[in-house]
């Protein structure tokens, strides 16, 4: 069975996700620029919501949108937030934080992961910036810190091509790919490609 999990931004899509019957939905606020954490109070709002309607819920972690690194303030918002969903009772984060290298900020994260607990872990599309070559160490050490997933969009030059090589490196390390962004008419090729079936689509419905 193939899941798309909709990436909606803020509370409203809610009740459109219930109706086309979403399993799982994160949520955002700021989509157009990349996505950033909602607030305390719409968190709460919805992840009761999701629960009393049997749907789990990812929270999309960022203090801002653009890209990493984050600086200090940054990351104390992003624990203090994530401290925030792990109380409220979110089902899952995603998050990602590169340094200046494009490498896995891992000081950066190690705090991060540490308020997470408890939460399913999703390494955001900062992973489509990391370099092919630093992409095994980031993978092996994801897998160490607890992440389950990675999140994709693919090089835009090829996106199958980038695709399966991440998939070599999440299928090693029991990690799962999660590609993103895929149009709902290309779904069943690329699941069938990459042998996937659970995929976030911003703001799609179409399960």
């Amino acid at each position: 069975m193939r899941l798309i999990e909709p990436l909606l931004e803020n509370y409203g899509p809610l009740l459109a996700a219930t109706e086309a019957g979403a399993k799982r939905v994160a949520l955002a606020d700021n989509l157009a620029v990349g996505g950033t954490t909602v607030s305390k109070g719409v968190m709460g709002e919805a992840i009761r919501y999701a629960h009393e309607h049997q749907m789990s819920l990812d929270l999309v972690i960022a203090p801002r949108g653009g890209n990493t690194p984050y600086d200090d303030v940054e990351i104390k918002i992003m624990e203090a937030d994530l401290l925030e969903a792990q109380q409220l009772g979110a089902d899952g984060v995603i998050l990602g934080a590169l340094d200046a290298n494009h490498r896995i900020d891992r000081e950066a994260l190690r705090p991060l992961v540490a308020a997470a607990g408890g939460m399913t872990m999703t390494f955001s599309t900062d992973w489509d910036a990391i370099r092919p070559q630093d992409r095994g160490g980031a993978i092996d050490w994801l897998a160490t810190q607890g992440f389950e997933r990675v999140l994709s969009a693919g090089d835009p030059a090829d996106r199958l091509a980038d695709w399966t090589a991440t998939k070599r490196l999440t299928d090693s390390t029991g990690l799962t790919l999660v590609p993103a962004d895929v149009a709902a008419a290309d779904v069943a090729q690329v699941a069938d490609a990459l042998k996937v079936n659970f995929f976030l689509g911003t703001n799609s419905l179409d399960f």
